[in-house]
């Protein structure tokens, strides 16, 4: 891992390779010279950073980073040398002397098989053609070797020599007249060339044998951390939707809490109409008896019996009908309605700000898994004080007793505790700007009271 994350740090982030002649921004980032003047070329000023995006008007005079250079340089070689092969594994050797295949014929007849070839004629010759040289004494000095099948490529297309030696500085074979010519340089002949370059190929053979080895490792290290980041984003996936999960249920139960207190106040307010409905269709129903014997009474009997029926029924209270002031608790519902709309404001401010605010990205991709908790949503309790004193208000609205009073002593109390609690009210609004505590005080006075006294208003 260290040498991933070293090669890492001395790979340039345009081309993906090893620093070549590295140079260093104003910024502080590094790059390979090339990569970085093709870069500025094609777009032209303002001059960027690729990797930071930073601004430059003119174009900065870059220089050779010469330690940079020195640590790729080290690091190529400690790769080098680390770069070794299986103990079972050996280079390919090459063939002493291949043969081509088919036969070469002989350059003087053309149907027999040569068996000689001659360096000075630049000719192959078969046995009987070949015998001028092996008797004839004016061809003693010619060179004869094993038949050449590619004789016409071996010849030096300017001298018409066979090419013995090979320059390494051209890379090219050439004859023993093409020497001076190459005097500068330094040909060897095509044995030893030939084994130089056959050990340096098996040489760079084993190196890239040890560089798919390590782009083999790097492959699997680039799969793992893939692997590492995709289980981190499901991780935090899984976490982010637990949370949203839990913010939806505790918006709910708020909701929840809400509709049920301003349901509860509709039935209790809607549980008293339906009490004073009772109370005042008894006291019409009374009433229009009472009208009906008052009639029977006028219009029937004698003056006896008028007398005893008038003055039983002078005698009954025929009060007017009074209805009390029965309303919603609209602090209540209010408070209720504002802690709602308390709850909506928190919530746009913390998306906001969750928006607003910049991701910072990571040092290491590993450092991925940490997981940042989404901002806390504290639920307002709307209404909590008025729903204690809603409370301790509804103690003494019990249930309407029918069977112990009338219907008209009923009103009667009803009417008479609504202008006590409003005459009260009133004094105390009068007599001090706090209301609220005032109110809160006479009907702590209120409750305070007995059963037996607490009946006679109910």
């Amino acid at each position: 891992m260290a040498d991933m994350s070293l090669a890492e740090e001395l790979t340039c982030s345009i081309c993906l390779e090893l620093f070549k002649v590295p140079v260093t921004t104003p910024c502080g980032h590094n790059f390979c010279g090339s990569c970085l003047g093709e870069t500025w070329t094609v777009k032209g000023p303002p001059y960027q950073c690729p990797q930071c995006r930073a601004e430059f008007q003119e174009r900065p005079r870059l220089h050779k980073n010469t330690v940079l250079c020195t640590v790729v340089e080290q690091f190529q070689q400690a790769e080098l040398a680390r770069a070794t092969p299986p103990d079972d594994w050996t280079p390919p050797a090459r063939a002493a002397n291949p043969r081509p295949a088919g036969q070469v014929s002989c350059d003087h007849c053309l149907k027999a098989t040569a068996v000689k070839t001659c360096l000075v004629c630049m000719a192959s010759f078969c046995e009987e053609h070949l015998r001028p040289h092996l008797d004839s004494p004016a061809f003693r000095d010619h060179s004869l070797q094993p038949p050449v099948h590619d004789l016409l490529h071996r010849k030096c297309p300017q001298h018409n020599r066979l090419r013995d030696f090979f320059c390494p500085e051209h890379s090219e074979c050439i004859c023993h007249v093409c020497l001076v010519e190459h005097k500068t340089c330094s040909p060897v002949p095509l044995s030893q060339a030939s084994a130089d370059l056959e050990a340096k190929l098996k040489h760079k053979l084993t190196v890239m044998y040890g560089q798919i080895n390590g782009a083999s490792r790097a492959l699997e290290d680039v799969r793992a951390r893939q692997q590492d980041v995709r289980e981190a984003a499901q991780r935090k996936l899984e976490q982010l939707r637990q949370e949203y999960l839990e913010m939806k249920a505790l918006i709910d139960a708020s909701e929840a809490s809400s509709t049920r207190k301003i349901k509860e106040e509709e039935k209790r307010v809607s549980s008293k109409f339906d009490t004073i409905y009772q109370i005042l269709l008894k006291k019409k129903s009374e009433i229009q008896t009472m009208k009906e014997e008052i009639e029977v009474a006028l219009t029937q009997g004698g003056e006896f019996e008028f007398l005893e029926k008038a003055a039983k029924l002078q005698a009954v209270s025929t009060k007017p009908v009074y209805v009390p002031k029965v309303e919603l608790n609209h602090e209540l519902v209010k408070g209720v309605c504002q802690g709602a709309a308390d709850l909506k404001h928190e919530l746009k401010r913390c998306l906001r700000q969750s928006q607003e605010k910049k991701p910072e990205e990571p040092a290491d991709p590993g450092d991925s898994a940490e997981y940042v908790k989404a901002p806390t949503l504290k639920l307002p309790r709307p209404g909590k004080k008025v729903v204690k004193e809603e409370k301790k208000s509804k103690k003494p609205a019990t249930a309407v007793s029918s069977n112990k009073f009338s219907a008209s002593e009923e009103l009667e109390k009803l009417s008479d505790l609504e202008q006590a609690l409003s005459e009260a009210a009133a004094k105390a609004t009068t007599t001090k700007p706090n209301s609220a505590s005032l109110k809160a005080k006479v009907l702590e006075n209120f409750l305070a009271k007995s059963r037996p006294e607490l009946l006679e208003f109910s």
